[in-house]
């Protein structure tokens, strides 16, 4: 017995009849052996019932379990069955386990079984269900826009999206939950389970099988990257031509060496040395300069990390003794953890510009929503704006364009950070405001503010990690000014452009422009 309702494994179709991949096996066995198979379907419950009263003799089509079971004879399996994601492309594009992952509450249509439905929650905690029990309502699903994605076996719901004519139906190629199918055989009935390995044998062996397969169930299984079944040829072709080049320049090079008079050579040569003093010369000045900006820089560093770290000593200090009210304890232990923060502000801006002038700092680019990031900020920052008595106001430029870009989430969202930051910092009356718009090639930002603005001959080098850092220790504002050398470092890093307008006792512009795609 198996089951009839498992396309293409094995179904009924359209004309009442029993037919699939498993129904097309069992066939090629039966005229391999000329034994009378008899075959019948029905409910999975009820044919493993009957298996288990010795109604019939085995089941077709059968998944294997993960763990070893003595009750049963199990042959070699037959074909592999795995879990994927499936969506719609018409509604997501570029979906991917990364993405899906990154998603806030993404609705997931699959079977309620517990091991699908943690494996969801592991890669998103946050994911929200639908429960279906049919593979043809699971493919229909997908036209639903609140549907995020499917989460089932991939040959069945390919299947019914090539029989629905659903051609923007996509499955990842990641292979989940994989899991053998084959032929489960009673106990008393070893010579059956012995007769349909042997014939399975013959049939993989003389062909027989791999025309089934190609009939059922490859066009639902195979990634639709077709250039990989040419990858070898591409290669070899490509191979060969490299040496062609290779040879051909190789040749090229020996020619052109024989026919250089050597008063062409030595001059060419006087020439580099020439050069190569003068790229000294400048990389000396360079040098120095480096080394007197990276004096100031520690200097700073270590007055922004003696400040907090007093602090916390001192009143740590303090704590010790009893003689402070509990009112006045809680105000110490703030200012302890005003300090701690300051301090491990300090320390991951060091961190940062160090990544970032080592080239260690890469992007990471996936696919974000502005209009996300900064409603998240205004609610973020509205507090601590009111609290100063200013504004934040984040406006947008209507746009027919969508508000979804490709690019790495955490570097804008710490760019616009640092300058909303700033603008509150700096800005003791009046309103900040936060201007964004989107075209077809860019995402543009506008941060304002009505703070005290900055010097004019101070706009050429505020971006400047080590000018930026002043040793004075009687500064109005507290910082180790990495901030926007740090800001600057990301949007170079996303191959954007930042620059700033700015009148002194009047306000501060920044304006910042990344591409919407990497």
């Amino acid at each position: 017995m198996l089951g009839n309702n498992y396309p293409p494994y094995n179904f009924i179709n359209e004309e009442d009849k029993l037919v699939g991949f498993n129904i097309d096996i069992l066939k090629a066995l039966d005229e391999l052996y000329h034994y009378d198979i008899q075959i019948s379907t029905g409910e999975w419950t009820y044919i493993n019932q009957a298996l288990k009263n010795n109604n019939i003799q085995a089941i077709a089509g059968t998944h294997y379990p993960g763990n070893l079971d003595n009750n049963y004879i199990y042959t070699r399996s037959i074909v592999n069955s795995f879990h994927c994601f499936l969506y719609n492309s018409n509604y997501v594009n570029r979906f991917s386990l990364e993405r899906f992952r990154s998603l806030r509450e993404p609705l997931v249509a699959l079977w309620e079984n517990d091991v699908l439905i943690h494996y969801v929650q592991s890669i998103n905690p946050s994911a929200k269900f639908i429960f279906i029990d049919d593979y043809e309502q699971l493919t229909t699903m997908l036209d639903n826009k609140e549907v995020t994605c499917v989460f089932a076996q991939r040959v069945p719901v390919m299947y019914y999206a090539n029989r629905l004519g659903k051609d923007y139906v996509r499955a990842l190629d990641h292979q989940i939950l994989e899991r053998n199918m084959g032929f489960k055989v009673a106990k008393g009935y070893p010579e059956l389970a012995e007769m349909l390995d042997n014939g399975l044998e013959v049939i993989l062996a003389n062909g027989e099988y791999q025309r089934i397969y190609d009939k059922w169930i490859y066009k639902y299984s195979e990634s639709d990257n077709n250039w990989q079944n040419y990858y070898k040829h591409f290669l070899f072709t490509g191979f060969i031509v490299i040496i062609i080049l290779l040879f051909l320049l190789i040749a090229n090079r020996v020619l052109k060496s024989r026919i250089k008079s050597k008063t062409k050579d030595l001059q060419q040569q006087l020439d580099l040395n020439s050069e190569i003093m003068k790229e000294l010369a400048e990389q000396k000045d360079k040098a120095e300069e480096s080394d007197k900006m990276k004096s100031s820089f520690l200097a700073n560093m270590s007055h922004e990390i003696r400040t907090p770290m007093n602090g916390i000593l001192g009143f740590t200090e303090l704590l010790r003794t009893p003689n402070y009210s509990s009112d006045e304890q809680k105000h110490f232990i703030e200012i302890i953890e005003q300090s701690g923060n300051r301090m491990l502000v300090t320390i991951n801006n060091i961190i940062d510009v160090s990544k970032l002038q080592s080239g260690a700092e890469k992007p990471r680019f996936t696919a974000v929503n502005v209009y996300d990031i900064l409603n998240q900020l205004q609610v973020f920052f509205t507090r601590e704006a009111n609290a100063k008595g200013i504004d934040l106001i984040v406006d947008e430029i209507e746009s027919s364009y969508s508000e979804i870009i490709f690019t790495d989430e955490y570097k804008l969202n710490s760019i616009l950070t640092n300058l909303i930051k700033n603008a509150i910092k700096f800005t003791d009356n009046g309103y900040i405001k936060v201007t964004y718009s989107i075209d077809k090639d860019w995402a543009e930002f506008w941060i304002s503010d009505t703070g005290i603005g900055i010097a004019h001959d101070k706009q050429v080098s505020v971006f400047n990690q080590f000018e930026q850092a002043e040793v004075s220790n009687s500064r109005s504002y507290e910082g180790s000014g990495l901030g926007l050398s740090i800001t600057k470092g990301y949007v170079e890093l996303l191959k954007g452009e930042i620059s700033l307008e700015s009148e002194p006792l009047k306000g501060t512009t920044f304006y910042v422009r990344i591409p919407k795609s990497k």
